[in-house]
């Protein structure tokens, strides 16, 4: 198809530049031509500049000003307060230098925002109490430049986040030939009320980090730190001497999952004050727990707890490969391949999402979909941006997973999903089931399908006692457990 009118491609793309985002997006679906027009980078190089009239210049990439336009046109940050009859959504200021959202981080006064090019945002007074409710962030400034990752206090009330640490590249001072400068990755403390620089600690030109979080309390505060090649160093740091004018030295040691473990890249980690989260480039999870305490919470025992060898990490069986992770105080949070979201952990106030307060020693997935969010005790946090370079991450479920779709033949379905070949062979029970004429067959049939089916002890049991239960509910006459015999 062809336009019907002799405009040629600099007008088009000229004329184009001035529709919104989304219309450019809608326009570029129609056909053949308008596709190729909306999608060079002459129209997204004024579309950009039209929404960051300070942006000249674009780094490499398949489509670097495509990027750059869809990356500041879908940054935002919205909030939501807990407390008060208002729940109204706010958004906040958005710093017109920023170059999209990559991360934020809430501390007691204010919000960090880590844009796409390493600079850290500083907002102040982003919550300020009013008669209607919160008011949004009234100023921002720039706090620092070359930040790869940032990090506070891991708890989730942000009374006690008095320090932001950033994770940056700096060039090394005193350097003789300036034409190879050498930049070495650094930690800088700040404070997040004043966003003073209080503290900086400077490492070797030859070691690389491209992830912090922080473990621990404040007089004994662990820096973890993932190197590019997947491996975790620790170094301790007293908060109460950081305000002190004095020099510190301190110790990188070699964590004990990548020091026991040699063979395990890690590709993320997340952190609790006494806990933390591994997951390797394969989709592994290791879990390292300090406190028998949260040991309990998110395994239901423990018995395989040593107070003496806390940081050896446990693995975390999960069928498919882990992608993301998310850790509270004593439960944790998996998002696998396929876009499910898995809980485990304590479930005392309902916060694994289950719908029920059930604590769970397994990960148990939940009919859930998770986004950039991020909850405190005040208010709850929401992250919007899209980067057209980040590919879908999530793959389809096999098809015997899905609803309504045709099962495929048994030899072809037990190479590619052992638990689908288990599903069709529990077909079988339920058409005995169905065939049985009266409510008390059903329920004695079940209890001998229960037992044949390979369960646990407990949910055998489980399910005997609720036939059982059924059956005197409905005048019936429960008889146990069947055995072997029967």
């Amino acid at each position: 198809m062809t336009p019907a009118f002799p405009l040629l491609p600099p007008q088009v793309e000229h004329i184009i530049s001035f529709l919104p985002v989304r219309d450019v997006v809608s326009l570029g679906q129609t056909c053949h031509y308008f596709h190729e027009v909306c999608d060079s980078e002459g129209v997204w190089r004024r579309i950009c500049h039209r929404l960051s009239p300070r942006l000249r210049e674009q780094g490499s990439g398949v489509q670097p000003w495509k990027r750059a336009a869809i990356l500041n046109y879908t940054k935002g940050l919205y909030f939501q307060a807990f407390g008060g009859r208002r729940r109204c959504l706010s958004k906040s200021v958005a710093p017109v230098l920023a170059h999209g959202y990559r991360r934020f981080l809430p501390t007691k006064d204010h919000v960090f925002i880590l844009d796409y090019t390493g600079t850290i945002f500083f907002l102040k007074s982003a919550l300020v109490s009013s008669t209607l409710g919160q008011k949004r962030a009234c100023c921002y400034v720039v706090l620092c430049h070359g930040a790869k990752d940032f990090a506070s206090d891991p708890r989730g009330d942000t009374v006690y986040r008095k320090y932001l640490y950033v994770l940056a590249t700096r060039e090394q001072p005193g350097v003789v030939d300036t034409a190879h400068s050498q930049s070495c990755d650094c930690v800088e403390v700040y404070l997040q009320s004043s966003g003073q620089r209080v503290f900086k600690i400077t490492f070797h030109h030859a070691m690389s980090f491209k992830q912090m979080v922080l473990v621990g309390l404040e007089t004994q505060r662990t820096l973890l730190l993932l190197t590019e090649e997947g491996k975790i160093y620790s170094l301790v740091v007293n908060e109460a001497q950081l305000d002190q004018p004095h020099s510190y030295t301190g110790q990188l040691t070699l964590r004990k999952v990548s020091h026991d473990l040699p063979h395990l890249r890690v590709a993320c980690m997340a952190s609790n004050q006494g806990s933390t989260l591994y997951i390797t480039d394969q989709g592994g999870v290791y879990f390292e727990v300090h406190t028998p305490g949260v040991y309990r919470d998110l395994f239901g025992t423990l018995e395989a707890f040593d107070p003496t060898y806390q940081q050896m990490p446990l693995p975390v069986s999960l069928p498919a490969k882990v992608l993301f992770c998310a850790l509270g105080y004593n439960h944790l949070g998996l998002v696998d391949e396929f876009g499910r979201i898995f809980m485990q952990g304590s479930n005392r106030y309902g916060q694994l999402g289950t719908g029920d307060k059930m604590d769970r020693g397994e990960p148990t997935q939940v009919p859930l979909y998770a986004s950039s969010l991020c909850p405190t005790r005040e208010c709850l946090y929401m992250l919007s941006g899209h980067d057209i370079e980040h590919h879908p991450a999530y793959r389809d479920l096999p098809a015997s997973r899905v609803v309504g779709t045709p099962k495929p033949s048994l030899g072809a379905e037990a190479a590619q999903d052992p638990e689908g070949v288990a599903a069709q062979a529990c077909e079988p029970y339920l058409g005995q089931i169905h065939s049985c004429p009266t409510l008390q067959e059903c329920m004695e049939t079940t209890k001998v399908i229960v037992g044949w089916m390979p369960l646990m002890a407990t949910q055998e049991d489980f399910f005997w006692e609720a036939l059982d239960m059924l059956q005197r509910a409905f005048g019936g006459v429960g008889q146990g457990p069947p055995t072997p015999d029967s």
